[in-house]
């Protein structure tokens, strides 16, 4: 059974146009989103460097953006041997994807001040990884215990998510001090 989306009388087009301001979109985001969409509707191919052309964005910049809508699960990208094909059903698919979206560029931009630059691919994996399994809060916690020690890196954030993890610590007790003299990375 096809989805309400799915249907071949609805537009796709009007209704990202329409709902722009609640998807939580950056201007580049919401222009590789435009972009996709229109190139899907035209059964076109989809390749970084035809969106590249196409949006004016170099490489790193839509890398970027890429990971962002990933994250915030409004794309996912399928590859087979022949082909790679871009989705957007995640625009569409419930609210649920889209409280999700107002919390990711929080800890996007909270990880990229921090750093002082722009998250890799890589850097992004590793947040929206973390973001299924630990409480966001706590997220945080590790980035600003990072910082304090002057290791701003992914491996040290990760121990200290995964020590803090095996000993049961919490946001909670995190803000209340009580992770305070245990071990806080391997």
């Amino acid at each position: 059974m096809k989805k309400w989306y799915q249907e071949p009388f609805f537009d796709r087009s009007s209704w990202i146009y329409e709902n722009l301001m609640h998807l939580n979109l950056s201007a580049e985001e919401a222009l590789v989103v435009l972009m996709i969409n229109y190139l899907n509707e035209k059964h076109l191919k989809i390749t970084n460097d035809i969106l590249c052309k196409r949006t004016g964005l170099s490489f790193e910049h839509l890398d970027r953006v890429i990971g962002l809508l990933c994250s915030k699960k409004y794309l996912d990208i399928k590859a087979t041997s022949k082909t790679v094909s871009f989705q957007l059903d995640g625009l569409f698919e419930s609210e649920m994807a889209k409280r999700e979206a107002s919390v990711t560029p929080t800890l996007f931009d909270a990880f990229e001040t921090e750093f002082g630059r722009p998250l890799n691919q890589t850097e992004m994996q590793f947040l929206s990884d973390w973001m299924k399994e630990f409480d966001s809060k706590l997220i945080l916690y590790a980035l600003k215990e990072a910082s304090m020690y002057r290791s701003l890196n992914m491996n040290y954030i990760a121990r200290i998510l995964e020590n803090w993890s095996m000993h049961g610590i919490t946001s909670t007790m995190v803000e209340e001090g009580k992770h305070l003299g245990r071990k806080k990375n391997s």
